[in-house]
């Protein structure tokens, strides 16, 4: 998109710093179908970025019925999706260790709980479980593995103590909305845990347009860990920890290599895929060395005392 139809299209306020001015920043393709691309602008004055234009909460349905879209899947149908249904099983033990490390075993929300493996290991666990997803496809699998689902965060009755959005703030069209509903439902001592990609990890400085993550127009907002001090900050919260999702980087960085060789010839196409195996063993080194250099980053938080 040319600059000028950027600035006269400036109703979007950057999420972070309010600012009306945006920079193109690159074309980015729909990973399930190349040819069609998308714009990501840059903040002028904070640097954030962000898909713009980008469609709106209806027409935006239609991108997760992909059926080759991984997070929705209940059965693989190849070995890419077969090792990520392998190692979710993994990060979903992960993170119920992670947060059983920090807090006693309650209540949880698990906002855009997609299928609801991660709910489900949870409620193995012992915990009190709600689980909200507004995708028709994955809920109605979740739904199979009788979770309890609400409508809304509203639906709950009483504040629950951990509250998860795991992957799930970039695809929101209105991120400070959710976040200050949410809010209203998380217990005085509670946590508050956000997981999403990030824009400055070494796999995305390689990969560049063709990195997997920016998964154009699915993710709308990409935020960098000081985007996310900045906004948690704005609205009350505090970071008390920062934590890495460790396969991420080998899933990123691998399928961003696969994307990128499609249609290559054999000896390009090779190294590409071996770029892939550079890109995921120095994010995952850097990762370990710093989480906020990490390919995916979780951010803990608790509400700021007054």
């Amino acid at each position: 998109m040319k600059q000028e139809n950027i600035q006269h299209h400036a109703e979007l306020l950057c999420l972070i710093c309010q600012s009306p001015q945006k920079d193109h920043h690159m074309e980015v393709p729909n990973r399930f179908k190349p040819e069609e691309t998308f714009t990501l602008v840059r903040c002028s004055h904070c640097g954030f970025v962000f898909l713009y234009p980008r469609p709106d909460e209806k027409e935006i349905e239609n991108y997760y019925e992909d059926e080759d879209y991984q997070p929705h899947q209940k059965d693989p149908k190849s070995l890419s999706e077969y090792i990520y249904q392998k190692v979710r099983v993994w990060n979903n033990s992960y993170k119920r260790r992670l947060i059983e490390n920090l807090i006693s075993k309650s209540s949880i929300l698990d906002y855009g709980c997609g299928t609801g493996e991660f709910l489900l290991e949870m409620q193995h666990a012992g915990w009190v479980t709600y689980g909200f997803e507004p995708a028709v496809k994955a809920k109605t699998v979740a739904q199979q593995y009788g979770l309890r689902l609400l409508k809304s965060p509203e639906d709950l009755k009483t504040p629950v103590d951990v509250m998860t959005l795991w992957h799930v703030l970039e695809h929101v069209h209105q991120p400070i909305s959710l976040l200050n509903q949410l809010k209203e439902y998380l217990s005085a001592d509670g946590l508050l845990i956000i997981a999403v990609p990030n824009p400055r990890s070494v796999d995305s400085r390689m990969f560049g347009k063709n990195w997997v993550a920016y998964d154009a127009p699915r993710h709308l907002y990409h935020f960098r860990p000081k985007d996310i001090d900045s906004l948690l900050h704005s609205l009350g919260f505090k970071i008390i920890e920062y934590k890495g999702l460790y396969f991420d980087p080998w899933y990123n960085a691998l399928l961003s290599g696969t994307f990128e060789s499609h249609n290559e010839p054999l000896m390009k196409k090779i190294f590409i895929i071996l770029k892939g195996f550079a890109a995921a063993s120095l994010a995952f080194g850097e990762g370990l060395v710093s989480s906020k250099k990490s390919s995916s980053v979780i951010y803990i938080a608790k509400k700021e005392k007054l």
